[in-house]
């Protein structure tokens, strides 16, 4: 007994120290999994960037922006992946990188729920991006009424996948309003968007386009 008392001090301090040791260790992994999905986004928005880059010569009617805040004031806005401002409307452009490098499939159920099947055979449950998309339509709109003092202009939310070897399969039932877009296909969509008869002339493009590098004093259209 008189033995146990004076090792048990011992024990205490080395379990103290396993402990800790097991923490660091779990909270360096989980830092390390979130820098992985961070550089894996990364990567996908360079990629959507890329595609976008013939939108950004001088002589386009498009104005292109990349990683900014919008809102209908400096406390309450949203950031947005990409933002194209052009005669047709304005695009908000929400880039994910599901699937990585190799790719798979997502299955989109009838509650709405996107299911990631990778090809090694795991599957697993995403973020649907509906919701941040529809988040980002609202804040974009307070934008344009309340900071550029213009309304009923076209808008359009879109998500893109930037993986090439990403295939999706929709239930009947889903909203089809935000369009599910391969970055190869964003260009097109963009240039052969319509909405009614609304044309977005110079002057507003200019306006529009002040007001956002204002909000973000480090922005410029590209």
């Amino acid at each position: 007994m008189h033995t146990f008392w004076l090792i048990s001090p011992i024990i205490i301090v080395l379990g103290i120290a396993l402990y800790f040791i097991w923490a660091l260790r779990k909270r360096d992994k989980h830092y390390q999994t979130k820098k992985a999905i961070m550089k894996s986004g990364d990567r996908g928005e360079y990629k959507v960037q890329a595609v976008l880059r013939v939108l950004q010569k001088p002589n386009s009617k498009y104005r292109v922006y990349h990683n900014i805040k919008l809102g209908p004031d400096p406390d309450h806005t949203n950031e947005y992946d990409t933002l194209v401002v052009g005669p047709n409307g304005i695009f908000h452009i929400e880039t994910k990188n599901y699937g990585g490098e190799r790719g798979g499939i997502i299955d989109i159920d009838s509650q709405q729920n996107w299911i990631l099947h990778k090809k090694s055979g795991y599957s697993k449950i995403i973020s649907n991006p509906v919701g941040q998309v529809d988040s980002h339509e609202y804040r974009l709109r307070g934008f344009l009424n309340k900071v550029v003092g213009v309304r009923n202009l076209p808008t359009q939310g879109i998500i893109v996948l930037s993986c090439d070897n990403i295939r999706v399969r929709v239930n009947k039932g889903r909203d089809s309003s935000i369009p599910i877009l391969g970055r190869h296909e964003l260009l097109p969509y963009i240039r052969n968007y319509q909405q009614g008869n609304v044309t977005l002339y110079p002057r507003t493009i200019k306006k529009i386009c002040q007001h956002i590098e204002a909000m973000n004093s480090k922005a410029q259209a590209r």
